[in-house]
Protein backbone atom coordinates (compact mmCIF):
# COMPACT_ATOMS: atom_id res chain seq x y z
CA UNK A 1 0.00 0.00 0.00
CA UNK A 2 1.49 3.31 -1.07
CA UNK A 3 1.71 6.38 1.13
CA UNK A 4 -0.68 8.21 -1.23
CA UNK A 5 -3.30 5.48 -0.80
CA UNK A 6 -2.93 5.50 2.98
CA UNK A 7 -3.26 9.29 3.12
CA UNK A 8 -6.36 9.07 0.95
CA UNK A 9 -7.89 6.51 3.31
CA UNK A 10 -7.13 8.67 6.34
CA UNK A 11 -8.74 11.72 4.70
CA UNK A 12 -11.79 9.65 3.73
CA UNK A 13 -12.05 8.26 7.28
CA UNK A 14 -11.80 11.77 8.75
CA UNK A 15 -14.61 13.17 6.63
CA UNK A 16 -16.85 10.13 7.23
CA UNK A 17 -16.30 10.50 10.98
CA UNK A 18 -17.00 14.23 10.77
CA UNK A 19 -20.20 13.61 8.80
CA UNK A 20 -21.33 10.96 11.29
CA UNK A 21 -20.71 13.37 14.20
CA UNK A 22 -22.72 16.06 12.41
CA UNK A 23 -25.41 13.47 11.70
CA UNK A 24 -25.68 12.57 15.39
CA UNK A 25 -25.95 16.22 16.47
CA UNK A 26 -28.53 16.91 13.74
CA UNK A 27 -30.64 13.93 14.83
CA UNK A 28 -30.51 15.03 18.47
CA UNK A 29 -31.45 18.61 17.54
CA UNK A 30 -34.36 17.37 15.41
CA UNK A 31 -35.67 15.14 18.21
CA UNK A 32 -35.40 18.10 20.61
CA UNK A 33 -37.54 20.20 18.23
CA UNK A 34 -40.09 17.35 18.03
CA UNK A 35 -40.28 17.09 21.81
CA UNK A 36 -40.65 20.85 22.31
CA UNK A 37 -43.52 21.07 19.83
CA UNK A 38 -45.26 17.85 20.81
CA UNK A 39 -45.14 18.45 24.57
CA UNK A 40 -45.14 22.26 24.81
CA UNK A 41 -43.25 21.88 28.06
CA UNK A 42 -41.21 25.00 27.26
CA UNK A 43 -42.81 28.02 25.58
CA UNK A 44 -39.84 30.37 25.83
CA UNK A 45 -39.02 32.33 22.68
CA UNK A 46 -35.79 30.36 22.26
CA UNK A 47 -37.83 27.13 22.16
CA UNK A 48 -39.99 28.78 19.48
CA UNK A 49 -36.88 29.37 17.38
CA UNK A 50 -36.07 25.66 17.58
CA UNK A 51 -39.64 24.60 16.72
CA UNK A 52 -40.00 26.67 13.55
CA UNK A 53 -36.72 25.21 12.24
CA UNK A 54 -38.32 21.76 11.84
CA UNK A 55 -38.82 22.03 8.04
CA UNK A 56 -35.19 23.15 7.65
CA UNK A 57 -33.79 20.24 9.66
CA UNK A 58 -35.99 17.86 7.67
CA UNK A 59 -34.22 19.07 4.56
CA UNK A 60 -30.80 18.68 6.19
CA UNK A 61 -31.64 15.15 7.35
CA UNK A 62 -32.73 14.29 3.83
CA UNK A 63 -29.41 15.56 2.42
CA UNK A 64 -27.44 13.55 5.00
CA UNK A 65 -29.47 10.43 4.20
CA UNK A 66 -28.64 10.80 0.50
CA UNK A 67 -24.94 11.29 1.27
CA UNK A 68 -24.79 8.10 3.33
CA UNK A 69 -26.65 6.14 0.67
CA UNK A 70 -23.79 6.88 -1.76
CA UNK A 71 -20.97 5.99 0.69
CA UNK A 72 -22.13 3.97 3.71
CA UNK A 73 -25.78 2.96 3.11
CA UNK A 74 -26.20 1.33 6.52
CA UNK A 75 -25.60 4.69 8.21
CA UNK A 76 -28.56 6.30 6.44
CA UNK A 77 -30.96 4.68 8.93
CA UNK A 78 -30.57 7.40 11.59
CA UNK A 79 -31.72 10.42 9.59
CA UNK A 80 -34.18 8.23 7.73
CA UNK A 81 -35.89 7.26 11.01
CA UNK A 82 -35.85 10.87 12.20
CA UNK A 83 -37.66 11.96 9.02
CA UNK A 84 -40.22 9.16 9.32
CA UNK A 85 -40.87 10.08 12.95
CA UNK A 86 -41.46 13.70 11.92
CA UNK A 87 -43.90 12.65 9.20
CA UNK A 88 -45.78 10.48 11.71
CA UNK A 89 -46.01 13.29 14.27
CA UNK A 90 -46.45 16.37 12.10
CA UNK A 91 -47.17 15.16 8.57
CA UNK A 92 -50.85 16.22 8.64
CA UNK A 93 -49.99 19.84 9.37
CA UNK A 94 -47.42 19.85 6.55
CA UNK A 95 -49.08 18.19 3.57
CA UNK A 96 -52.58 16.76 3.08
CA UNK A 97 -54.77 15.85 0.15
CA UNK A 98 -58.51 15.91 0.73
CA UNK A 99 -61.27 16.19 -1.84
CA UNK A 100 -64.27 18.48 -1.25
CA UNK A 101 -67.05 16.48 0.40
CA UNK A 102 -70.79 16.75 0.00
CA UNK A 103 -72.90 17.16 3.15
CA UNK A 104 -73.70 13.76 4.66
CA UNK A 105 -76.51 15.14 6.83
CA UNK A 106 -79.06 17.97 6.60
CA UNK A 107 -77.65 21.39 7.25
CA UNK A 108 -76.53 24.71 5.79
CA UNK A 109 -73.09 24.98 4.13
CA UNK A 110 -71.40 28.25 5.13
CA UNK A 111 -68.30 29.72 3.52
CA UNK A 112 -65.88 31.77 5.61
CA UNK A 113 -63.44 33.81 3.53
CA UNK A 114 -60.30 35.29 5.12
CA UNK A 115 -57.68 37.54 3.55
CA UNK A 116 -54.87 39.82 4.71
CA UNK A 117 -55.42 42.53 2.10
CA UNK A 118 -52.24 44.48 2.95
CA UNK A 119 -54.18 47.77 2.92
CA UNK A 120 -55.17 46.95 -0.65
CA UNK A 121 -51.56 47.63 -1.62
CA UNK A 122 -51.95 51.18 -2.86
CA UNK A 123 -54.33 52.44 -0.16
CA UNK A 124 -52.95 54.95 2.30
CA UNK A 125 -49.60 55.36 0.58
CA UNK A 126 -49.90 59.14 0.68
CA UNK A 127 -51.72 61.56 2.96
CA UNK A 128 -53.58 63.01 -0.02
CA UNK A 129 -57.03 61.77 -1.13
CA UNK A 130 -55.57 60.39 -4.35
CA UNK A 131 -54.26 56.85 -4.00
CA UNK A 132 -51.40 57.20 -6.49
CA UNK A 133 -50.88 57.17 -10.23
CA UNK A 134 -51.71 53.45 -10.46
CA UNK A 135 -55.27 52.85 -9.26
CA UNK A 136 -55.87 49.69 -11.26
CA UNK A 137 -54.47 47.14 -8.81
CA UNK A 138 -56.30 48.30 -5.66
CA UNK A 139 -59.54 48.66 -7.61
CA UNK A 140 -59.25 45.12 -8.97
CA UNK A 141 -58.42 43.83 -5.52
CA UNK A 142 -61.38 45.55 -3.90
CA UNK A 143 -63.72 44.31 -6.63
CA UNK A 144 -62.39 40.79 -6.12
CA UNK A 145 -62.99 40.63 -2.37
CA UNK A 146 -66.48 42.14 -2.69
CA UNK A 147 -67.57 39.79 -5.48
CA UNK A 148 -66.11 36.61 -4.00
CA UNK A 149 -69.00 34.28 -3.22
CA UNK A 150 -68.97 33.90 0.57
CA UNK A 151 -71.55 35.23 3.06
CA UNK A 152 -68.95 35.82 5.79
CA UNK A 153 -65.71 37.64 5.00
CA UNK A 154 -62.83 38.40 7.34
CA UNK A 155 -59.98 40.77 6.57
CA UNK A 156 -56.74 41.88 8.16
CA UNK A 157 -54.91 45.15 7.44
CA UNK A 158 -58.12 46.68 6.10
CA UNK A 159 -58.13 50.25 4.81
CA UNK A 160 -60.82 52.56 3.47
CA UNK A 161 -61.16 55.98 1.83
CA UNK A 162 -64.69 57.16 2.48
CA UNK A 163 -64.25 60.35 0.42
CA UNK A 164 -63.77 58.31 -2.78
CA UNK A 165 -66.89 56.24 -3.63
CA UNK A 166 -64.95 53.49 -5.43
CA UNK A 167 -62.76 52.97 -2.34
CA UNK A 168 -65.35 53.51 0.38
CA UNK A 169 -65.11 50.01 1.83
CA UNK A 170 -68.09 50.08 4.22
CA UNK A 171 -70.42 51.62 1.68
CA UNK A 172 -69.45 49.20 -1.07
CA UNK A 173 -69.85 46.14 1.14
CA UNK A 174 -73.23 47.39 2.33
CA UNK A 175 -74.38 47.87 -1.26
CA UNK A 176 -73.18 44.34 -2.07
CA UNK A 177 -75.49 42.87 0.60
CA UNK A 178 -73.14 42.75 3.57
CA UNK A 179 -75.34 44.80 5.88
CA UNK A 180 -73.51 43.80 9.06
CA UNK A 181 -69.92 44.33 10.14
CA UNK A 182 -67.62 44.30 13.15
CA UNK A 183 -64.41 46.35 13.05
CA UNK A 184 -61.27 46.59 15.16
CA UNK A 185 -61.24 50.39 14.71
CA UNK A 186 -64.85 51.37 13.89
CA UNK A 187 -64.00 55.07 14.35
CA UNK A 188 -61.80 54.78 11.22
CA UNK A 189 -64.60 53.46 9.03
CA UNK A 190 -65.79 56.83 7.74
CA UNK A 191 -62.49 58.69 7.49
CA UNK A 192 -60.83 59.86 4.30
CA UNK A 193 -57.89 57.59 5.17
CA UNK A 194 -59.31 55.05 7.59
CA UNK A 195 -57.03 52.34 8.97
CA UNK A 196 -59.68 49.85 10.10
CA UNK A 197 -57.35 46.90 10.70
CA UNK A 198 -59.26 43.66 11.43
CA UNK A 199 -62.81 43.43 10.04
CA UNK A 200 -65.72 41.00 9.68
CA UNK A 201 -68.45 41.51 7.07
CA UNK A 202 -71.59 39.36 7.04
CA UNK A 203 -74.78 38.95 5.07
CA UNK A 204 -76.31 37.32 8.14
CA UNK A 205 -77.27 39.37 11.21
CA UNK A 206 -74.53 40.03 13.77
CA UNK A 207 -76.36 39.84 17.11
CA UNK A 208 -73.34 40.69 19.26
CA UNK A 209 -69.69 41.54 18.72
CA UNK A 210 -66.54 42.69 20.46
CA UNK A 211 -62.93 43.60 19.82
CA UNK A 212 -59.55 43.75 21.48
CA UNK A 213 -56.61 45.77 20.20
CA UNK A 214 -53.20 44.16 20.73
CA UNK A 215 -51.33 46.97 19.00
CA UNK A 216 -52.10 49.46 16.23
CA UNK A 217 -52.90 47.05 13.39
CA UNK A 218 -53.09 43.82 15.35
CA UNK A 219 -55.93 42.48 17.43
CA UNK A 220 -59.05 40.37 17.27
CA UNK A 221 -62.69 40.96 16.39
CA UNK A 222 -65.43 38.51 17.30
CA UNK A 223 -69.01 38.40 16.08
CA UNK A 224 -71.94 36.18 17.02
CA UNK A 225 -73.70 35.62 13.70
CA UNK A 226 -77.27 34.32 13.50
CA UNK A 227 -77.84 31.93 10.59
CA UNK A 228 -81.42 30.71 10.48
CA UNK A 229 -82.26 29.42 13.94
CA UNK A 230 -78.63 28.90 14.90
CA UNK A 231 -75.76 31.15 15.94
CA UNK A 232 -72.02 30.76 15.48
CA UNK A 233 -69.11 32.87 16.68
CA UNK A 234 -66.50 34.06 14.19
CA UNK A 235 -63.19 35.24 15.68
CA UNK A 236 -60.97 37.08 13.23
CA UNK A 237 -57.40 37.56 14.44
CA UNK A 238 -54.26 39.35 13.33
CA UNK A 239 -51.39 38.46 15.64
CA UNK A 240 -48.02 40.20 15.93
CA UNK A 241 -45.97 40.20 12.72
CA UNK A 242 -43.39 37.46 12.19
CA UNK A 243 -40.75 40.05 11.36
CA UNK A 244 -39.26 37.97 8.55
CA UNK A 245 -37.93 40.31 5.87
CA UNK A 246 -35.71 38.01 3.82
CA UNK A 247 -35.83 40.37 0.84
CA UNK A 248 -34.14 43.14 2.81
CA UNK A 249 -31.29 40.80 3.73
CA UNK A 250 -30.81 39.63 0.14
CA UNK A 251 -30.80 43.20 -1.20
CA UNK A 252 -27.77 44.18 0.88
CA UNK A 253 -24.55 44.58 -1.10
CA UNK A 254 -22.17 44.66 1.85
CA UNK A 255 -21.65 42.19 4.68
CA UNK A 256 -22.23 44.93 7.25
CA UNK A 257 -25.68 45.54 5.81
CA UNK A 258 -26.45 41.80 5.80
CA UNK A 259 -25.41 41.54 9.46
CA UNK A 260 -27.52 44.55 10.41
CA UNK A 261 -30.65 43.24 8.65
CA UNK A 262 -30.12 39.71 10.02
CA UNK A 263 -29.91 41.04 13.58
CA UNK A 264 -33.10 42.97 12.92
CA UNK A 265 -34.89 39.82 11.71
CA UNK A 266 -33.75 37.80 14.74
CA UNK A 267 -34.80 40.55 17.12
CA UNK A 268 -38.20 40.83 15.44
CA UNK A 269 -38.63 37.05 15.61
CA UNK A 270 -37.84 37.08 19.32
CA UNK A 271 -40.35 39.84 20.09
CA UNK A 272 -42.90 38.19 17.81
CA UNK A 273 -42.71 34.88 19.68
CA UNK A 274 -43.19 36.65 23.00
CA UNK A 275 -46.12 38.82 21.86
CA UNK A 276 -47.95 36.12 19.90
CA UNK A 277 -47.71 33.67 22.79
CA UNK A 278 -49.48 36.23 24.98
CA UNK A 279 -52.02 37.11 22.30
CA UNK A 280 -53.02 33.52 21.55
CA UNK A 281 -54.00 33.07 25.19
CA UNK A 282 -56.48 35.91 24.76
CA UNK A 283 -57.88 34.19 21.68
CA UNK A 284 -58.29 30.97 23.68
CA UNK A 285 -60.29 32.84 26.32
CA UNK A 286 -62.73 34.16 23.71
CA UNK A 287 -63.11 30.63 22.32
CA UNK A 288 -63.82 29.10 25.73
CA UNK A 289 -66.21 31.90 26.69
CA UNK A 290 -68.36 31.43 23.61
CA UNK A 291 -71.82 29.89 24.10
CA UNK A 292 -71.86 29.05 20.39
CA UNK A 293 -69.73 26.95 18.02
CA UNK A 294 -66.60 28.88 17.05
CA UNK A 295 -64.53 29.42 13.92
CA UNK A 296 -61.19 31.18 14.39
CA UNK A 297 -59.67 32.61 11.24
CA UNK A 298 -57.07 35.15 10.23
CA UNK A 299 -53.40 35.96 9.95
CA UNK A 300 -51.74 34.19 12.88
CA UNK A 301 -48.23 35.06 11.66
CA UNK A 302 -46.95 31.69 12.84
CA UNK A 303 -46.21 28.43 11.07
CA UNK A 304 -47.68 25.00 11.93
CA UNK A 305 -44.51 24.31 13.95
CA UNK A 306 -45.09 26.96 16.59
CA UNK A 307 -46.49 27.45 20.07
CA UNK A 308 -49.37 29.55 18.69
CA UNK A 309 -50.46 26.88 16.20
CA UNK A 310 -50.08 24.01 18.66
CA UNK A 311 -52.05 25.82 21.38
CA UNK A 312 -54.88 26.65 18.97
CA UNK A 313 -54.83 23.11 17.60
CA UNK A 314 -55.38 21.74 21.11
CA UNK A 315 -58.48 23.91 21.48
CA UNK A 316 -59.99 23.51 17.98
CA UNK A 317 -59.23 21.25 14.98
CA UNK A 318 -57.42 22.89 12.08
CA UNK A 319 -59.47 23.22 8.90
CA UNK A 320 -56.53 22.78 6.51
CA UNK A 321 -55.57 19.50 8.15
CA UNK A 322 -59.17 18.26 7.95
CA UNK A 323 -60.07 19.34 4.43
CA UNK A 324 -57.16 21.09 2.69
CA UNK A 325 -54.98 20.09 -0.25
CA UNK A 326 -51.24 20.28 -0.83
CA UNK A 327 -48.94 22.32 1.37
CA UNK A 328 -51.32 25.25 1.70
CA UNK A 329 -48.63 27.95 1.69
CA UNK A 330 -50.25 31.34 2.34
CA UNK A 331 -47.38 33.86 2.22
CA UNK A 332 -46.79 35.55 -1.12
CA UNK A 333 -43.31 36.93 -0.37
CA UNK A 334 -39.91 35.50 0.51
CA UNK A 335 -39.45 32.96 2.00
CA UNK A 336 -42.87 32.02 0.48
CA UNK A 337 -42.91 28.35 1.55
CA UNK A 338 -44.75 28.98 4.82
CA UNK A 339 -48.36 28.71 5.99
CA UNK A 340 -49.19 31.48 8.47
CA UNK A 341 -52.91 32.12 7.76
CA UNK A 342 -55.16 29.56 9.43
CA UNK A 343 -58.71 28.56 10.23
CA UNK A 344 -59.69 26.48 13.26
CA UNK A 345 -63.22 25.17 13.65
CA UNK A 346 -65.48 23.82 16.35
CA UNK A 347 -65.87 20.01 16.12
CA UNK A 348 -69.65 20.61 15.96
CA UNK A 349 -69.11 22.26 12.57
CA UNK A 350 -68.02 19.74 9.95
CA UNK A 351 -65.57 21.20 7.45
CA UNK A 352 -66.54 20.24 3.90
CA UNK A 353 -63.73 21.98 2.04
CA UNK A 354 -60.73 24.22 2.68
CA UNK A 355 -58.86 26.08 -0.03
CA UNK A 356 -55.81 28.30 -0.24
CA UNK A 357 -56.41 30.53 -3.26
CA UNK A 358 -52.77 30.74 -4.35
CA UNK A 359 -53.53 32.11 -7.80
CA UNK A 360 -54.79 35.39 -6.30
CA UNK A 361 -51.62 37.46 -5.94
CA UNK A 362 -52.91 40.94 -5.14
CA UNK A 363 -51.50 40.94 -1.59
CA UNK A 364 -48.48 39.58 0.26
CA UNK A 365 -50.83 36.84 1.52
CA UNK A 366 -53.11 34.43 -0.29
CA UNK A 367 -56.80 34.24 0.65
CA UNK A 368 -58.11 31.18 2.47
CA UNK A 369 -61.71 29.94 2.51
CA UNK A 370 -63.35 27.17 4.51
CA UNK A 371 -66.79 25.67 3.92
CA UNK A 372 -68.55 24.40 7.04
CA UNK A 373 -71.79 22.52 7.62
CA UNK A 374 -74.07 24.18 10.13
CA UNK A 375 -76.46 21.46 11.25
Amino acid sequence: MTIRTRVGQLISFFFRSLLWSINLMLALYTCLAYWLLYSLQIEHWSAGMVMISIPIVWGLNFVVTCLWLTTRPWRSWLSGLVILLGIFLFGARTFVWHSPTAPQSPGTPIKVFSYNVHQFNEFGVNDTPALNSNKVLPQRMLNYVIRFDAPIKCFQETFTQSNIPDYDLLSRFSQAGYAYNALLHPEEGHKANGDIGVAIFSRFPIVDSGREVFETHNGLVWANIKIGNDTIRIINVHLHSMGIRVGRVLRQNEMKGVQHETRGVLSALRMGFIDRNNEVRRVEEYVRASPYPVIVTGDHNDTPYSVVYERMRRVLPNSFEDAGRGFGFTYNRLPKFIRIDHQFHDPKLSVLNFETINYTTYSDHYPIVGTYLLK
